[in-house]
């Protein structure tokens, strides 16, 4: 069995975002609002998902006004104060990770190349700048 999401990382997320989740059998569901932004979003963790034939881990999806995501296999999180989660599934080649904001964002980033996370950024092609950037946050963490 994969990475699974412990009552103090629930609580440490829950405490980031400002919201409850609710809780169901093996997961939990956050409502997410920004009125002034006219953003909503939804996004649950799912400790112990069936993802395959062989495969058992979490899973996160979120959805969005503009859209519906998932990263499965999630291998870890960080927690970037003041208000984003970073949930990610790294192995030794290659990144994916989406990030959740209180404030209703949402960002997804796939397949990325470990190598650009350590990178010296003035080097890298502008094109994948961004993901660099938000990645290295995480680069003391993975897996």
């Amino acid at each position: 069995m994969g990475y699974s999401f412990t009552i103090e990382n629930i609580e440490n997320i829950t405490k980031v975002l400002g919201n409850q989740p609710q809780e169901f059998d093996r997961g939990w569901s956050w409502t997410l609002n920004n009125p002034a932004a006219r953003q909503a979003l939804m996004f649950s963790i799912y400790n112990e998902a069936k993802l395959g034939s062989d495969v058992v881990g979490s899973l996160i999806t979120v959805q969005t006004q503009h859209g519906y995501y998932e990263l499965h296999d999630c291998n870890g999180h960080l927690v970037f104060e003041p208000d984003e989660i970073i949930f990610f599934n790294a192995d030794e080649n290659k990144v994916s990770c989406l990030i959740i904001g209180s404030e209703c964002t949402c960002s997804m980033f796939t397949n990325i190349s470990r190598n650009i996370i350590n990178s010296d950024f003035s080097t890298l092609d502008p094109a994948v700048l961004l993901s660099a950037m938000q990645l290295s946050l995480t680069e003391n963490v993975l897996p």
